[in-house]
Protein backbone atom coordinates (compact mmCIF):
# COMPACT_ATOMS: atom_id res chain seq x y z
CA UNK A 1 0.00 0.00 0.00
CA UNK A 2 1.53 3.27 -1.13
CA UNK A 3 0.58 6.42 0.67
CA UNK A 4 3.42 8.58 -0.58
CA UNK A 5 1.60 9.70 -3.74
CA UNK A 6 3.99 7.87 -6.09
CA UNK A 7 1.36 5.78 -7.82
CA UNK A 8 1.14 6.48 -11.54
CA UNK A 9 -1.99 8.31 -12.64
CA UNK A 10 -4.75 6.11 -13.98
CA UNK A 11 -5.43 6.85 -17.65
CA UNK A 12 -8.23 5.63 -19.84
CA UNK A 13 -7.70 3.47 -22.91
CA UNK A 14 -8.72 6.48 -25.02
CA UNK A 15 -6.06 8.64 -23.39
CA UNK A 16 -3.45 5.96 -23.98
CA UNK A 17 -4.42 5.59 -27.65
CA UNK A 18 -4.47 9.36 -28.08
CA UNK A 19 -0.96 9.54 -26.64
CA UNK A 20 0.18 6.83 -29.08
CA UNK A 21 -1.41 8.76 -31.95
CA UNK A 22 0.38 11.94 -30.86
CA UNK A 23 3.69 10.06 -30.89
CA UNK A 24 2.78 8.59 -34.28
CA UNK A 25 2.07 11.88 -36.05
CA UNK A 26 5.40 13.23 -34.81
CA UNK A 27 7.06 10.53 -36.96
CA UNK A 28 5.35 11.74 -40.16
CA UNK A 29 6.30 15.38 -40.90
CA UNK A 30 3.41 17.36 -42.35
CA UNK A 31 0.79 15.39 -40.44
CA UNK A 32 -1.43 17.73 -38.44
CA UNK A 33 -3.73 15.27 -36.68
CA UNK A 34 -4.78 11.65 -36.40
CA UNK A 35 -8.02 9.98 -35.45
CA UNK A 36 -9.06 6.43 -34.68
CA UNK A 37 -12.77 5.69 -35.09
CA UNK A 38 -15.03 2.68 -34.96
CA UNK A 39 -16.25 1.41 -38.31
CA UNK A 40 -19.68 2.81 -37.50
CA UNK A 41 -18.36 6.33 -37.07
CA UNK A 42 -17.72 6.88 -33.35
CA UNK A 43 -14.42 8.48 -32.34
CA UNK A 44 -12.17 6.35 -30.17
CA UNK A 45 -8.98 8.44 -29.91
CA UNK A 46 -7.79 11.64 -31.55
CA UNK A 47 -5.12 14.32 -31.52
CA UNK A 48 -4.78 18.01 -32.21
CA UNK A 49 -8.45 18.79 -32.88
CA UNK A 50 -11.52 19.89 -30.93
CA UNK A 51 -13.91 17.15 -29.85
CA UNK A 52 -16.69 18.35 -32.20
CA UNK A 53 -14.29 18.23 -35.15
CA UNK A 54 -13.22 14.74 -34.10
CA UNK A 55 -16.88 13.64 -34.00
CA UNK A 56 -17.44 14.94 -37.52
CA UNK A 57 -14.23 13.47 -38.91
CA UNK A 58 -14.99 10.07 -37.33
CA UNK A 59 -18.30 9.90 -39.20
CA UNK A 60 -16.69 11.05 -42.45
CA UNK A 61 -13.81 8.56 -42.40
CA UNK A 62 -16.05 5.63 -41.48
CA UNK A 63 -18.36 6.54 -44.34
CA UNK A 64 -15.54 7.00 -46.85
CA UNK A 65 -13.98 3.69 -45.96
CA UNK A 66 -17.31 1.89 -46.02
CA UNK A 67 -18.17 3.28 -49.46
CA UNK A 68 -14.78 2.34 -50.87
CA UNK A 69 -14.91 -1.13 -49.36
CA UNK A 70 -18.38 -1.73 -50.78
CA UNK A 71 -17.33 -0.60 -54.26
CA UNK A 72 -14.26 -2.86 -54.31
CA UNK A 73 -15.59 -5.79 -52.27
CA UNK A 74 -14.71 -8.24 -55.04
CA UNK A 75 -11.16 -6.92 -55.50
CA UNK A 76 -8.49 -9.44 -54.63
CA UNK A 77 -7.14 -8.45 -51.21
CA UNK A 78 -9.77 -5.79 -50.53
CA UNK A 79 -9.46 -2.05 -50.03
CA UNK A 80 -6.16 -0.79 -48.60
CA UNK A 81 -6.72 2.93 -48.17
CA UNK A 82 -8.73 5.95 -49.22
CA UNK A 83 -6.97 9.24 -49.89
CA UNK A 84 -8.75 12.56 -50.30
CA UNK A 85 -6.61 15.40 -51.63
CA UNK A 86 -7.61 19.02 -51.15
CA UNK A 87 -5.91 22.40 -51.48
CA UNK A 88 -4.80 22.33 -47.84
CA UNK A 89 -3.36 18.81 -47.84
CA UNK A 90 -4.72 15.28 -47.72
CA UNK A 91 -6.82 12.91 -45.67
CA UNK A 92 -5.51 9.34 -45.50
CA UNK A 93 -7.89 6.62 -44.28
CA UNK A 94 -7.00 2.98 -43.56
CA UNK A 95 -8.79 0.11 -41.94
CA UNK A 96 -7.36 -0.91 -38.59
CA UNK A 97 -8.09 -4.34 -37.16
CA UNK A 98 -8.70 -5.74 -40.63
CA UNK A 99 -6.83 -8.97 -39.95
CA UNK A 100 -9.31 -9.76 -37.18
CA UNK A 101 -12.20 -11.65 -38.77
CA UNK A 102 -14.98 -11.78 -36.18
CA UNK A 103 -18.36 -11.21 -37.81
CA UNK A 104 -19.70 -9.78 -34.53
CA UNK A 105 -17.05 -7.06 -34.42
CA UNK A 106 -16.75 -3.64 -35.98
CA UNK A 107 -13.34 -2.81 -37.41
CA UNK A 108 -11.77 0.51 -36.67
CA UNK A 109 -10.58 3.14 -39.12
CA UNK A 110 -7.42 5.22 -38.79
CA UNK A 111 -7.09 8.65 -40.41
CA UNK A 112 -4.26 11.13 -40.82
CA UNK A 113 -4.88 14.75 -41.81
CA UNK A 114 -1.84 16.25 -43.53
CA UNK A 115 -0.51 19.40 -45.10
CA UNK A 116 0.66 19.42 -48.74
CA UNK A 117 4.28 18.95 -47.59
CA UNK A 118 3.61 15.51 -46.06
CA UNK A 119 5.29 12.56 -47.75
CA UNK A 120 2.52 10.09 -48.67
CA UNK A 121 4.95 7.17 -48.47
CA UNK A 122 6.01 8.10 -44.94
CA UNK A 123 2.39 8.63 -43.89
CA UNK A 124 1.39 5.21 -45.24
CA UNK A 125 4.36 3.55 -43.61
CA UNK A 126 3.62 5.05 -40.18
CA UNK A 127 -0.08 4.21 -40.41
CA UNK A 128 0.69 0.59 -41.35
CA UNK A 129 3.25 0.27 -38.55
CA UNK A 130 0.72 1.56 -36.01
CA UNK A 131 -2.00 -0.76 -37.25
CA UNK A 132 0.33 -3.76 -37.37
CA UNK A 133 1.46 -3.20 -33.81
CA UNK A 134 -2.03 -2.93 -32.34
CA UNK A 135 -4.16 -4.81 -34.87
CA UNK A 136 -5.96 -7.20 -32.52
CA UNK A 137 -6.68 -4.39 -30.03
CA UNK A 138 -8.33 -2.17 -32.64
CA UNK A 139 -11.59 -4.08 -32.96
CA UNK A 140 -14.77 -2.93 -31.29
CA UNK A 141 -17.60 -5.26 -30.26
CA UNK A 142 -20.65 -4.80 -32.46
CA UNK A 143 -23.42 -2.80 -30.85
CA UNK A 144 -26.64 -4.69 -30.27
CA UNK A 145 -29.70 -3.45 -32.11
CA UNK A 146 -32.00 -2.00 -29.49
CA UNK A 147 -35.03 -2.09 -31.78
CA UNK A 148 -37.02 -5.24 -31.12
CA UNK A 149 -39.55 -4.78 -33.90
CA UNK A 150 -42.46 -4.75 -31.47
CA UNK A 151 -44.70 -2.01 -30.24
CA UNK A 152 -45.27 -0.11 -33.50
Amino acid sequence: MQSDGLQPPVTSARDQLSRLLTELIAKAPGTTSALLASGDGLKMAWTEQPTDDADSLAAVIAGLYSLGRQQFKDAHGGLRQVVVEHDGGSLFVMSAGAAFSDTKAVNTVLAFVTTPRADPGQVGYEMNAFIGGLDEHLVVAARANSYSGQGL
